[in-house]
């Protein structure tokens, strides 16, 4: 997962172009989280964010390609997690797709204040298709707007519609590990402690 090459593979194996025109009609979801730190810290925050105690699913996560274009700086991750698929369905999902593979990309523009991240999944496109879009905007010194717009759609309503509610559900939890990451960056500068992993304080 650490070559750019691997990842290429990887891509041309498990996304298959998805057709679209045999998808259900869509449904979004868009919410807005403020964050009273700094945007410096929540973008360090988000590099962090796994492992944190509301993230168990979360395995692995690998930086396939980083380049500074511009100012900016573009990074790639691919984020490997347990599938969370009801057991009516898991039948229907074959044995090389247990695992949820994500592809992250972001673009970090330090000038502006401003990071934008999105993810998708590589792998269970015949059954749906989650493409997320974070964006971190910094507005005062001490306060960081997050934007969240998501598209979810599948081949079945009925999967769509399951996939829809649990995304939901897992968006609380998902603001709380990103709290929970950064007190312990507020710990770490409070007690002037840099470079910890953040398993190792965590755990």
């Amino acid at each position: 997962f650490t070559t750019l090459l691997y990842t290429i593979k990887f891509e041309r194996t498990f996304r298959p172009l998805v057709d679209e025109t045999s998808m259900t009609t869509p449904r979004y979801f868009f919410n807005w989280t403020t964050f009273k730190k700094s945007w410096e810290d929540v973008t360090v925050a988000h590099w962090l964010k796994y492992p944190n105690p509301f993230s168990n699913h979360v395995l692995s996560e690998d930086v396939v390609e980083r380049r500074i274009e511009d100012g900016k700086l573009h990074t790639v991750r691919l984020i490997t997690k347990k599938q969370r698929i009801p057991n009516s369905l898991m039948w229907f999902i074959p044995p090389k797709h247990q695992f949820c593979y994500v592809r992250e990309t972001s673009v970090i523009d330090p000038v502006n204040q401003d990071f934008k991240v999105t993810t998708e999944n590589l792998n269970c496109r015949f059954v749906s298709l989650v493409i997320e879009t974070l964006r971190y905007r910094g507005v005062k010194m001490c306060e960081t707007i997050m934007e969240r717009r998501t598209r979810i759609s599948a081949k079945i309503e009925r999967i769509e519609n399951y996939v829809y509610e649990k995304y939901c559900q897992n968006i609380e939890k998902t603001d709380k590990g990103m709290m929970c990451v950064l007190g312990l960056l507020e710990e770490c500068k409070r007690h002037n402690i840099r470079g910890a992993p953040t398993s190792a304080v965590l755990h």
